[in-house]
């Protein structure tokens, strides 16, 4: 599971471990300061204990926990992003693996986007009870993940990832055939399920990972810049550069 740094909290991490769950976390550059063993990949495994103010108002006290800790910079900027994993195995989860796995945490907004703008048909649920919105969201859920299914088969055709293949057009295939009346004999319904397979094979995208969009607003009211009106919403850039902090071989 990766998570934000605005996520980051001893009692969940231990509950979210004891659920079998492998965590790879970022944290603030404060945390995880006790350093007790030094890995040859340049991250470090140290001791996270529970902070001062939740002593003080008296909740229940986390135990402290055995982390592993990544530093390391993108593209040369200044600022070190700071991870903690319970991925302790330098050997099999190589520490550059694990930060540029983390520098794709943002494709989750695509997870929202195919399922708010695309699948669903209209703007808001229909539902105004708690149960109700349960009834509607579930059921979108259900069709993505069975959608996804589709664009992972469909990339096994082409003998290529799911990266490359586009949600919409696996969409509108689906959609075709649901509503096709060819559904008897089997054999028809099999032949749809291969045409459509093959169709999402062949309209795959272009590589679009290296994507940036600079926090930019059109009024200057927050401390990031001013966009331009004919500046675009967004900029290609070469793929993520990322640098391991190795500080602590320096002593």
């Amino acid at each position: 599971m990766l998570a934000g740094r605005g996520l980051w909290g001893l009692a969940r991490w231990h509950r979210l471990r004891g659920q079998g769950t492998h965590l790879l976390w970022r944290i603030e550059r404060r945390k995880a300061r006790r350093v007790k063993d030094v890995l040859p990949d340049g991250s470090h495994l140290a001791r996270i204990e529970a902070n001062k103010h939740s002593k003080a108002a008296g909740t229940v006290k986390a135990p402290p926990a055995l982390v592993r800790v990544i530093e390391y910079r993108v593209d040369g900027q200044a600022d070190i992003v700071r991870l903690i994993t319970s991925l302790t195995d330098h050997e099999k989860y190589p520490a550059a693996e694990l930060a540029a796995l983390y520098a794709r945490r943002w494709e989750t907004e695509l997870v929202f986007d195919e399922i708010k703008t695309h699948q669903r048909g209209r703007p808001v649920l229909m539902s105004q009870t708690p149960n109700g919105v349960r009834q509607e969201i579930y059921p979108h859920l259900i069709v993505h993940h069975a959608t996804r299914e589709l664009l992972n088969e469909a990339a096994k055709l082409h003998r290529s990832t799911a990266e490359p293949t586009s949600f919409t057009q696996a969409l509108h295939a689906v959609r075709r055939t649901v509503t096709s009346p060819s559904g008897f004999p089997p054999s028809a319904r099999r032949r749809d399920r291969h045409l459509g397979l093959t169709e999402i094979s062949l309209s795959l995208l272009p590589r679009r990972r290296s994507r940036d969009c600079p926090r930019k607003i059109r009024s200057r009211i927050t401390p990031y810049g001013s966009k331009a009106p004919q500046e675009p919403a967004s900029h290609r850039r070469s793929p993520v550069v990322i640098t391991l902090n190795h500080r602590w071989h320096e002593h």
